[in-house]
């Protein structure tokens, strides 16, 4: 139990930074949607961040993943000079790669925006292209902070990487405030000015002792073969955004926009939800796979399931009764209306599917991860996203942006079946111990907070959502102590300091 007890107390500060990172991003949205609300120049915007998003989760994305087994290995048999070299091979060919593509994206900018989005106007595509050659620098700074977290990670340091993304999304929202009359363009270095912010403060850890290294060792050339098969996979299924903003681009304008406040808004939650939750059960399940504790690999597994089914159902229930009411208290000011109120809201409901199957998706991706195992989430990662592209083809003629939304989440809750299948196959039931009960006081508590929430929100009074997400909370929080969840009577005991040292920050 004591290190399902060092996750929860662990993911809780980096819940709590996620938190903080979360109202900054909020407040930059705000910026956005002031200045900007849905024009053409946001459609383009949204249409130029995909891509370095994209590639970065291609090639960066896959690192972390291959890399933290790898030296959380080296570490537990406790030998820091072999890990250290593992480190430099692996940071030298991240920086040599990030680098080059970098290059290669900002020179291409113009016939990538070309090919990728052919609806934008003459006018439009030229804008865009102009925030691709800037932002694909975020290539680089992500492949920084990628690797940066996994050796935070590795040793068990969760601060620092939580803090750093708070700071350069703040840098960013200054930025973006005080170049606002500039146009989208100064809003693209504003986004490129807190990625290098947020990588700085956490590269210099990372790098103490580092040193160019070409040659690569048993652990390194591991890592490499483990990152071959999810760079295959990721390249096709990580293509999601690009092909969601192509057929978006030949809608009408504003659609890309609400589609980019929509899935921001949903990042932004699986941010808060579940983000601590999987940085801090990834490393701990490498370590009990390495020492060969697979009793205690079930049971963290189990942990990190159940402790979903405590935070998604009120998230769920809430986005279902009144997505309405926040996006209106949260965006609608300035170029922001009405009208965009509304199809922003509803796809963020829409994306509710999405929400529930990313998050367990997130955990049982690590499952498989831990177990050395990068093969199986791949070929479902590239069968979901298959299934997924032939529904958004069918559906957007008729549906618009919403049918694009309807499919990524039928999809992605296709994967996450899946996955659940395999690894109760694989691990057995024990892996899903005591995830009903979780999930009936969730919902139970869920309902009482929304009683309360509901009419909050609907009086009309400013930032009414706000307020009544907050009370909604009290009262689920509440709800949960009094049906004795093992959370919600940890997380009380957390704040009375009467949990004990169970905790590794």
């Amino acid at each position: 139990m004591a290190d399902t007890q060092t996750s929860l107390r662990s993911a809780g500060w980096v819940s709590l930074w996620s938190f903080a990172q979360l109202i900054v991003q909020f407040g930059f949205q705000v910026v956005l949607a002031k200045h900007f609300g849905a024009s053409a120049d946001m459609d383009a915007f949204v249409a130029a961040i995909a891509l370095p998003t994209v590639l970065s989760s291609i090639f960066v994305g896959s690192l972390g993943y291959a890399f933290v087994p790898v030296l959380t290995e080296r570490l537990s048999a406790d030998d820091p000079v072999k890990a250290r070299a593992t480190a430099n091979s692996v940071l030298t060919v991240l920086v040599a790669g990030t680098v080059s593509l970098s290059t290669a994206v900002s020179l291409l900018a113009r016939p990538l925006t070309g090919i990728l989005y052919p609806g934008f106007s003459v006018e439009q595509s030229e804008v865009t292209a102009q925030l691709v050659a800037i932002l694909a620098w975020l290539i680089f700074t992500n492949g920084s902070l990628a690797y940066s977290q996994a050796v935070h990670h590795c040793h068990r340091h969760f601060i620092i990487p939580a803090i750093a993304p708070v700071v350069g999304t703040g840098a960013t929202l200054v930025a973006a405030i005080m170049w606002q009359d500039s146009g989208i363009v100064a809003i693209g270095y504003a986004v490129l000015l807190g990625s290098i912010v947020a990588a700085a403060i956490q590269i210099l850890f990372p790098l103490r002792g580092f040193r160019l290294k070409f040659e690569f060792d048993d652990a390194a050339k591991r890592c490499f073969r483990l990152m071959v098969p999810l760079i295959c996979g990721a390249a096709y299924f990580r293509l999601d955004p690009l092909v969601d903003r192509h057929l978006a681009s030949s809608l009408a304008t504003g659609s890309v926009s609400h589609l980019g406040y929509a899935s921001r808004l949903v990042t932004a939650l699986l941010l808060i939800s579940t983000s601590g939750l999987s940085v801090v059960a990834f490393p701990n399940l490498a370590m009990q796979r390495a020492t060969g504790r697979l009793d205690a690999f079930r049971a963290e597994v189990a942990h990190a399931v159940r402790c979903l089914c405590v935070i998604l159902p009120p998230i769920a229930v809430g986005l279902a009764c009144y997505s309405k009411w926040v996006i209106r208290d949260l965006f609608q000011r300035g170029e922001f209306t009405a009208t965009d109120t509304r199809a922003v809201a509803t796809l963020l409901t829409l994306y509710l599917g999405m929400v529930i199957a990313a998050a367990f998706g997130e955990i049982a991706t690590k499952v498989f991860f831990a177990l050395s195992d990068t093969r199986t989430p791949t070929i479902i990662g590239c069968a979901g996203f298959t299934l997924g592209v032939i529904l958004k083809v069918a559906l957007t003629p008729s549906l618009g942006v919403a049918g694009i939304v309807i499919a990524t989440s039928l999809y992605y809750m296709a994967n996450v079946a899946t996955m659940a299948v395999l690894i109760v196959r694989r691990l057995g039931s024990d892996a899903l111990s005591g995830m009903p009960g979780s999930l009936v006081r969730s919902l139970l508590a869920s309902t009482c907070a929304v009683v309360v929430a509901f009419p909050i929100a609907r009086l009309g009074i400013p930032f009414g959502s706000i307020i009544g997400a907050a009370c909604g909370a009290a009262v689920y929080v509440v709800v949960m102590t009094l049906e004795r969840d093992e959370f919600a009577m940890r997380f009380f005991r957390m704040l009375t300091n009467r949990g004990g040292n169970d905790s590794k920050a």
